[in-house]
C-alpha cells in the first residue's frame, strides 16, 4: 500500500504518495479503528503531497464519510487535516469533507504543512 503511518501522542499521520485507490486508504482507515490508540485520536494529519493520482469516484467519497462520520459517535471531535500539493484534489475531497463536516469531526484542506499543524494542534 502506498503509504507510511505514523502514530503520535494525539492522532494519527499518514503519508500517502503515487497512485492511491479508495480500497488503499479504506484500509489504513481500518488499521486506525481496530488499534486502541483511536479512542483517544485528537486529529488525522493525511498528507496528499506525494500523490500522483486519487482513484476515487463520489460514491467512494461518499462511503468513506458516512464510515469516519459513524465512528465520530465514539471517537468525537477529531480534526481531520489534509495536506495537499496545489487544488488538483479539491473537487475529489470536497464531497468527504461536505458530509463528514455533518459529524462532530471537522475537516480541511492545506497546502502548507505549518498550517494544518497549527489547525489540529501539536503532536504531542
Amino acid at each position: 500500500m502506498p503509504h507510511e503511518t505514523k502514530w503520535t501522542e494525539r492522532g494519527i499521520e499518514w503519508r500517502y504518495y503515487g497512485v492511491v485507490t479508495a480500497a488503499e486508504t479504506r484500509e489504513a482507515d481500518n488499521a486506525f479503528y481496530n488499534d486502541p490508540r483511536s479512542d483517544t485520536a485528537k486529529y488525522q494529519f493525511i498528507d496528499l503531497r506525494d500523490v500522483e493520482e486519487l482513484i476515487f469516484n463520489v460514491h467512494e467519497q461518499e462511503v468513506n464519510a458516512g464510515y469516519d462520520a459513524a465512528q465520530s459517535k465514539s471517537t468525537p471531535n477529531v480534526r481531520v487535516a489534509f495536506i495537499t500539493p496545489d487544488d488538483r484534489f479539491d473537487e475529489l475531497l470536497a464531497v468527504y469533507m461536505q458530509l463528514l463536516n455533518n459529524s462532530s469531526w471537522r475537516a480541511k484542506t492545506f497546502t502548507s504543512v505549518e498550517a494544518a499543524r497549527e489547525w489540529v494542534g501539536p503532536p504531542a
